[in-house]
């Protein structure tokens, strides 16, 4: 083999050099022999990429005998069904029934199956191709498909079967699908929307606060009863209606009136719980609420209560004389007891949670707290050194009260390279990674995760190591949650644009640790990530925000398209939490909070009198979203700041002062 690349003055060299040479190659190992090998399968792959492309431009435009030659070369290259799958699409509405039906066989266990199955549906039915989509329809959860079943149940004389359908997808609290118009419209002609499935409907849009659905919907109500729905609406506003107002809701048919007032004392206890405790145990004599219902009024008030941190919300707390036995209400009386002071009601408390739940790291935490207070130092201490061994917010705070390192306990993982090498064969990880290498991130993620999907614990391991090495991050932080193995810190926190972040960061002032656990947790460093409210990129911005900061910054007006880009993501994330550092006096508490809720929210939440405890503070935020995503962001900080090389400072400062100390703009 040697030869045959070689000059014939080459050839003519004494065996003396030749025997050098292949001492030398011999020296260099298995690596240095293999080097020709994957060259040629690199170039190989790079080549079928090229040759993929061209093929996909040629069917888009039509050039059908230019895609077929360029097909017949791809046969074994990882994406060839995807364009066997363009090709499809191209023609979907003239395809043999078979053929389509054998692709969705051959590749029913990727994502293709599901892509041409869902654009097959919806050809069928605009076609008006009725029969073919009921005898190849299966169960589905999307509604827009189910209602394109539906309206083919009717089109081909099994109405009834349609009807039954109609019913149940009619009882939805959004918007139903435009494919849905056709059937309702035949649904409603028929007779079958009844009253009662009417303000069925309505009931569950009210719970969603969707009130221009619920115009549409009360549109449909006799005229008397648009007027309930009037009141019901005026409630939502302002749910003190319920007490000040009462007497203007005689009128409602009782049914109806049962859920306004459930869905207003709910509210109520939200928006001004000392009045919900006042007049609670009158209205749920009057009312006659079912257990849940009371169940779930009871918690939310006295939730509410223990969060407004007041004597008066104490005491009404106290006198309601609520249950011990539902998880959240104990949680009520415990913050409750702690704000004010009352440790020995707090440990009393404390003991009413089930074993269980008293022996999280969380519940541990709060009973060393408490015995904190109460000068019972030794046993306090014992707690604390017994949960500050792990890695976790309870931990880290534990660690932090009786001066200890925070304990990372990482543990890498290392697999054979034959055992990566197995799992990377698997098709649906070659098709994956095909993908991500053409930067075609939506369709690579869908085919790891139908890939992943089938896996035991040791294979997504291995899967993760594999992501990881290819520098899909994301892929290896997701495949390790699946695995439940946390302790590769490597792994699960990578330093991915890290020049990037240490740069803006430290130039902003802002600690690069801090703005790697946001990234961390806002996408996973998935550059692309969507956020089902319109939050965009690495760092999840809103597109008013983005703008908001550019200006701010001088810099161009961002598009959407520019904040899936990483770099345009990071600058303005960095600046919008340096924003917020000024914002609330450099407390990153706080500009953390307001990162996730908004610095309007954040500065109601803020203590209106005293001081409160930063710990405490945290565990009685309202909403579990922000507080669950507050303590990550804190322990997320301490990982990275270990990962950087900087020297852990304090999860954060132990008192937060009253609202008049912060000055958070609103935007």
């Amino acid at each position: 083999m040697f030869q045959s690349d070689r000059t014939k003055n080459i050839i003519s060299l004494s065996s003396l050099v030749l025997s050098l040479v292949f001492f030398q190659l011999t020296q260099n190992s298995h690596a240095a022999i293999k080097t020709p090998a994957a060259t040629y399968k690199t170039t190989n792959l790079e080549t079928q990429r090229e040759q993929f492309l061209l093929a996909e431009r040629a069917i888009t435009s039509g050039k059908l005998k230019q895609y077929h030659q360029l097909k017949d070369q791809l046969k074994d290259y990882p994406l060839y069904p995807y364009l066997q799958l363009a090709e499809l699409k191209k023609r979907l509405n003239s395809a043999p029934v078979e053929e389509i039906k054998y692709f969705l066989k051959t590749y029913q266990d990727t994502p293709l199956a599901n892509t041409l199955y869902h654009r097959w549906i919806s050809s069928l039915a605009r076609h008006g191709k009725f029969e073919t989509l009921v005898e190849n329809f299966r169960p589905a959860q999307n509604i827009a498909q189910l209602c394109r079943f539906a309206y083919a149940l009717m089109q081909t004389e099994q109405s009834d079967q349609a009807y039954t359908m109609m019913d149940k997808l009619w009882l939805n609290g959004h918007s139903l699908p435009d494919t849905c118009n056709a059937p309702i419209k035949e649904w409603k002609r028929t007779g079958h929307l009844s009253n009662e499935l009417l303000w069925g409907r309505i009931e569950l849009v009210m719970e969603k606060r969707n009130h221009r659905l619920a115009n549409y919907l009360g549109k449909q109500l006799p005229a008397e009863e648009r007027k309930w729905l009037s009141l019901w609406k005026k409630v939502q506003r302002d749910p003190e209606f319920l007490i000040n107002k009462k007497d203007q809701l005689n009128s409602i048919n009782p049914s109806i009136l049962h859920s306004i007032m459930y869905d207003g004392l709910k509210r109520l206890s939200y928006r001004n719980p000392l009045l919900a405790a006042e007049h609670w145990p009158q209205l749920n004599d009057q009312y006659n609420f079912e257990a849940d219902e009371k169940e779930n009024i009871e918690r939310r008030l006295a939730t509410s209560l223990a969060r407004l941190a007041t004597a008066e919300g104490h005491q009404a707390l106290k006198d309601l004389n609520l249950g011990n036995t539902d998880k959240q209400t104990v949680e009520s009386h415990i913050f409750s007891a702690l704000q004010n002071s009352n440790w020995i009601t707090a440990l009393a408390w404390l003991d009413n949670l089930d074993e269980t739940e008293r022996n999280t790291e969380r519940w541990l935490y709060w009973r060393a707290r408490t015995l904190e207070e109460m000068e019972r130092n030794d046993e306090a201490r014992y707690l604390y050194q017994l949960i500050s061994q792990s890695r976790s917010y309870y931990s880290f705070l534990a660690a932090s009260r009786i001066g200890n390192n925070y304990k990372l306990t990482h543990r890498p993982l290392r697999n054979t390279e034959a055992e990566l090498l197995e799992v990377q064969q698997i098709p649906a990880i070659t098709r994956a990674r095909e993908l991500y290498q053409l930067n075609r991130n939506t369709s690579a993620r869908s085919e790891w995760n139908y890939a992943i999907n089938k896996m035991d614990k040791t294979q997504l391991v291995i899967a993760a190591q594999l992501a990881n090495k290819w520098g899909w991050k994301n892929r290896s932080i997701s495949t390790l949650a699946k695995a439940k193995y946390w302790d590769d810190v490597v792994l699960r926190f990578p330093l991915t644009h890290r020049e990037h972040v240490e740069e803006l960061s430290i130039q902003k002032g802002v600690n690069p640790a801090w703005a790697f656990a946001v990234i961390r947790q806002e996408s996973a460093f998935v550059t692309d990530a969507r956020s089902s409210s319109g939050a965009l990129g690495l760092m999840q911005l809103m597109p008013k925000t983005a703008r908001y900061v550019a200006r701010k910054i001088g810099a161009k007006r961002p598009q959407h398209k520019d904040l899936i880009n990483s770099d345009i993501n990071i600058k303005l994330g960095v600046n919008y939490m340096k924003k917020l550092q000024h914002d609330f006096d450099g407390n990153t508490v706080l500009a953390t909070a307001a990162y996730n809720a908004g610095p309007s929210r954040v500065s109601k939440w803020l203590p209106k009198g005293d001081n409160i405890n930063t710990d405490l503070w945290i565990e009685m935020i309202p909403y579990d979203e922000t507080r669950d995503y507050l303590k990550r962001v804190l322990t997320y900080t301490v990982i990275y700041e270990r990962r950087l090389g900087i020297k852990n400072s304090p999860l954060f400062k132990p008192m937060l002062m009253p609202t008049t100390e912060y000055t958070a703009s609103v935007l």
